[in-house]
């Protein structure tokens, strides 16, 4: 075999293994949280487009939405290349007195305890209508 062929199929098999290796497809990154809350007014195509990611890959990452398109406020929607939000929570005092933020598997019940105040002060405070529902990062002020 000639040396000239041997260069020519030494390229193509570096193109080939090039071509191969490329193939992995990069996930992009979002500029929403990895989990998104529909808002009154959202549509998914000005959630795609708000967060960065096309509409096909928003579909694909919450495939329920494919069959209707139909959402709603306050439904969760996965979204790909999210990040995870980052917060801290706990005890803290500002300008407008005692406050607490909130942290996973904090209750109402157990913030009030904790201050000595009733559940009932901490919803009539913060205007909270059901005492069952409240969220990792949400500010609860006390006083």
């Amino acid at each position: 075999m000639s040396t000239k062929r041997v260069v020519q199929l030494s390229l193509i098999l570096i193109l080939l293994v090039a071509s191969f290796a490329s193939t992995a497809s990069a996930q992009a990154w979002s500029s929403c949280p990895s989990t998104y809350y529909v808002k009154p007014g959202d549509w998914l195509a000005k959630i795609a487009r708000n967060c960065g990611i096309s509409l096909s890959s928003l579909v694909a990452a919450n495939p329920w939405v494919g069959y209707s398109y139909y959402i709603y406020p306050g439904q969760a929607l996965y979204i790909p290349g999210g990040y995870e939000p980052v917060y801290y929570c706990g005890p803290g005092y500002n300008n407008y007195g005692s406050y607490y933020v909130v942290c996973y598997g904090d209750t109402l019940g157990g913030i009030a305890l904790y201050y000595g105040v009733s559940v009932y002060h901490l919803q009539w405070r913060n205007g909270i209508q059901n005492s069952n529902y409240i969220y990792p990062g949400q500010v609860i002020y006390i006083y």
